[in-house]
């Protein structure tokens, strides 16, 4: 069995894969908002996770974001944002890889934000 630190370690390591994804997506001008917000649920997605771990919560396999906020709260966790701020990316786990919107309701920017709050957010409870 895998050690909870590593899994925490490498939930992070992922994250950061993930943000690096988003940075690369985000730049190129040919490339649809989806796909950048894609990765950029996915990084939010495995700090929640990560947090989740460490603190010895078990999840269910999922990817939303607003389930796994949910559950940190319930278990005390506490968090320095508002408990609905990434559900703006929930569409991009799945239903934005699937189906076409013409609407987008979030900007790169705010996606940037939000995965920046996350992961420092992660990783500054996984230091301590």
């Amino acid at each position: 069995m895998t050690p909870p630190l590593d899994v925490v370690n490498r939930l992070l390591t992922l994250a950061k894969r993930d943000i690096t994804s988003f940075q690369a997506l985000a730049t190129h001008p040919e490339v649809d908002v989806s796909a950048p917000g894609f990765f950029a649920q996915q990084a939010v997605e495995k700090c929640l996770k990560a947090v989740a771990e460490y603190n010895g919560i078990v999840f269910r396999r999922t990817h939303d974001v607003d389930e796994l906020v949910d559950l940190l709260l319930h278990h005390g966790v506490e968090m320095p944002f508002p408990a609905d701020c990434f559900s703006g990316l929930n569409p991009f786990a799945v239903i934005l890889r699937y189906e076409e919107t013409p609407y987008i309701s979030m900007s790169l920017e705010k996606m940037q934000q939000l995965v920046d709050l996350a992961y420092q957010w992660a990783s500054d409870i996984l230091v301590r």
